[in-house]
């Protein structure tokens, strides 16, 4: 299908049929063009074009959302009546710097636990439910000192080791958003627990089918769907199991409108688990990087998913996540109105649009400078406000290195 979309939309992997220009205008040789690199798009950009016609058959498509001008005023003007401040918990009990080495330790244990028990379940072994309730306890108690510091560190993956740190991300994003929204201590566990082992089926898919290179036929995609319901087995097995974890691991591709997996429910049919699975599943494999998918930056994952509000997704809890995670996750790379780049290092408390950034990169001098932490709600003046996200590979800004460097500071 041929479709015009702003350039600000465009990602690798988009297939350019016509640049809406004559052909003097545009920065390539010929008229058409595979998108390979955000340069690619950033020399598009500079050319003053704004919007594109790609040829969805040729390559991947764009859904279009709001703009980030919409999307902001949206929850700017009606996030609060929705969500009240009052209504999520955001205490900190230990300050980000002290709780970051000990959240690494915890994220390691619970990759490698990950690791183990998919190789366990391939040799026919018993899932050690036990070391998982362990871990689960371990991130939950992280989350609880600072809910921060996981959710940061959450941010430095591997395309290779997707399948394992993605539910790990999954299970942090779950323990935060169940504690701020304040549900008992059983229910936090439960759904944990179940966003860790929520692809867990994926162990019995065959390799080839996960680690494939190219894209899947539909006979595989078939066969790779089947994983909902072999995760389910293998949990049935454990009677301690209840019935909020297994809702995550069952319901977590359904969709509000019927059009998810395995059973097609719909609207009250689907748990609270499966809702919030479904969600917090999506958000995170929009952000990451993986075989034929160039992750697209957090705000633009949470336009996406806003989009889908009451047709894949329940609004109310969409706002409750937002409203949790912030407009600016942390982990994002921003651009401060100061001429100044900055990492987000933990989501606004008191104002979603003002949190806690570490500057790093002066854009007037166009060089690294020595980092140091800024909090936009202190009143540090009105040059500090960030003027939107920027995407690292522009300015060959590695986030992950600097993330590691915070643990040795």
């Amino acid at each position: 299908m041929i479709k015009k979309i702003k350039v600000d939309l465009l990602r690798p992997g988009v297939y350019i049929t016509d640049f809406n220009c004559s052909w003097l205008a545009h920065p390539f040789l010929t008229s058409k063009k595979r998108i390979k690199s955000y340069k690619d798009i950033e020399k598009i950009r500079q050319a003053g074009i704004s919007e594109v016609f790609i040829d969805t058959t040729k390559g991947i498509d764009i859904f279009e959302t709001l703009t980030r001008e919409q999307f902001l005023e949206e929850f700017k003007t009606n996030l609060e009546d929705v969500v009240p401040a009052d209504e999520l918990d955001y205490q900190v009990q230990v300050p980000l710097e002290k709780e970051l080495k000990q959240a690494r330790e915890i994220q390691y244990k619970a990759h490698d636990l990950l690791k183990r028990a998919y190789q366990d379940i391939r040799y026919g072994n018993v899932l050690k439910i036990k070391e998982f309730a362990e871990s689960v306890n371990e991130i939950i108690d992280s989350v609880t000192r600072n809910r921060d510091a996981l959710l940061l560190l959450s941010n430095i993956k591997a395309k290779d080791e997707y399948t394992y740190e993605h539910s790990v991300n999954v299970s942090i994003l779950a323990a935060g958003i169940s504690k701020a929204l304040k549900m008992d201590k059983d229910e936090i566990f439960q759904y944990t627990l179940g966003a860790i082992l929520h692809d867990i089926g994926k162990s019995k898919i065959p390799d080839e089918i996960l680690k494939k290179q190219s894209p899947l036929t539909q006979k595989e995609y078939t066969i790779l769907k089947k994983h909902v319901e072999l995760g389910v087995e293998i949990l049935s097995a454990h009677k301690e199991v209840t019935a909020n974890t297994l809702s995550v691991i069952a319901e977590h591709h359904e969709r509000l409108n019927g059009t998810g997996y395995p059973k097609k429910l719909s609207g009250s049919q689907i748990s609270l688990g499966g809702k919030l699975g479904g969600i917090l599943d999506v958000y995170d494999a929009l952000t990451s990087e993986r075989v034929y998918h160039t992750p697209v930056n957090p705000v633009q994952a949470l336009k996406e998913i806003y989009t889908q509000r009451d047709i894949l997704f329940e609004e109310e809890l969409i706002q409750q996540f937002i409203k949790f995670l912030g407009i600016y996750p942390p982990g994002s790379l921003v651009k401060l109105g100061s001429g100044f780049l900055a990492i987000v290092i933990e989501a606004g408390r008191e104002d979603i649009l003002k949190p806690v950034v570490r500057i790093i990169y002066d854009l007037k001098k166009n060089i690294p400078i020595l980092p140091r932490n800024l909090d936009l709600s202190k009143g540090v003046g009105d040059l500090h406000y960030i003027e939107g996200m920027v995407n690292p590979a522009y300015y060959d800004i590695n986030v992950n290195e600097y993330l590691l460097n915070m643990l040795t500071d």
